[in-house]
């Protein structure tokens, strides 16, 4: 019995002793990490992720640094290596928006490669107070798949051709969308990361770049099919306003929203809006109804997402965003380790 009582104790002495020796740690780790950044261990540094994007990919760009604006762009490699953003041909670089994180020294941007973009070596470019940072991405080819349009309900009722569906998309509701989508806001409206317009993202049907045949035309598919009963609740992936909502030919009842930094979100096929024209809207909210208005087989949810006018997959840039919520403070440590060992090695 007494044993087993010195032995409890033992163990008790144990604990207290690993607490302390992991508090006493944690308490260096923080006066360490707070003597490098004020001794200005952290100099201006460049992240990216994926740093090979295939075409319908979003980019995620953070930058640390302590200059009030960040300015950057990125631009294919064609040749000799093209110098610091003043490139013999600066209108085909694509600028970057940036936005400082919570008030820190983390810059933080992302972007969109279009589904058609041409493959190949890029390389993003930034300017943060007069450094240079630079990072090279790889762009591959995405394996996007082809499919027989299906003939929605409406054909067989009204005799709503391909012809006329094409005819529609072409003429009356990508016109309204690129009208829309034109004109962005440049500051976010959000804090938080995005998430799923659903409970769940159970995609069905079409996926997001796949080619769709109407007999002699094709079509690419560029959103993703959601699973949604008819009158399911869809919310707002994020914080942001409202600029349409429209019942459109192909596209049913739609609804579009500006999350600023040149991010939109889009809502096809809708039943019934809860929301206007104009209206700041919260992450989480119900914005509308799943339907099948417009040119559908059944009721769902057609999700899209545009990022710097670049055409993306819906369900990548979730994930991609979730890199905004991210701690980097043991890669900033390490790479101030290593900063204020390369100035005493000098």
């Amino acid at each position: 019995m007494f044993s087993k009582i010195f032995q409890k104790i033992i163990r008790k002495k144990k604990d207290l002793i690993f607490l302390y020796i992991l508090a006493g740690l944690i308490v260096i780790f923080l006066v360490l990490g707070f003597f490098l950044f004020r001794q200005g261990g952290i100099a201006p540094s460049i992240y990216v992720y994926p740093e090979n994007p295939k075409q319908g990919d979003t980019v995620f760009v953070r930058i640390k640094s302590d200059f009030g604006a960040i300015t950057g762009n990125f631009k294919k490699i064609i040749g000799p290596e093209p110098s610091f953003v003043s490139t013999e041909n600066p209108d085909s670089a694509q600028d970057l928006i940036f936005f400082r994180k919570n008030k820190s020294l983390e810059w933080v941007s992302i972007f969109g490669i279009d589904a058609d973009q041409a493959s190949g070596n890029y390389k993003i470019f930034v300017n943060a107070g007069g450094a240079e940072l630079t990072k090279e991405i790889k762009i591959s080819v995405a394996d996007f798949s082809v499919s027989p349009a299906a003939l929605a309900p409406s054909e067989k009722k009204t005799g709503y051709s391909a012809e006329k569906a094409i005819s529609n998309i072409k003429n009356n509701d990508n016109p309204v969308l690129a009208k829309v989508l034109s004109n962005f806001t440049r500051e976010p409206y959000f804090k938080e990361t995005f998430f799923p317009p659903l409970g769940s993202m159970q995609a069905i049907g079409f996926s997001f770049g796949k080619f769709i045949w109407f007999t002699q035309y094709k079509l690419q598919h560029l959103g993703v099919d959601l699973e949604a009963f008819k009158n399911t609740d869809i919310h707002s992936i994020n914080d942001g306003k409202v600029v349409l909502t429209a019942n459109l030919s192909n596209y049913g009842k739609t609804v579009v929203i500006d999350h600023g930094l040149d991010i939109f979100s889009l809502y096809l096929h809708l039943d019934e809006f809860k929301v206007l024209e104009g209206e700041i809207v919260k992450r989480g909210q119900i914005i509308g109804l799943s339907g099948d208005t417009g040119y559908a087989t059944a009721p769902h949810l057609h999700f899209s997402i545009r990022v710097g006018g670049a055409r993306v997959d819906p369900l990548q840039f979730i994930e991609t965003s979730k890199k905004i919520d991210e701690s980097f403070f043991l890669a900033d440590i390490s790479q101030a380790f290593l900063n204020l060992i390369n100035q005493k090695l000098k």
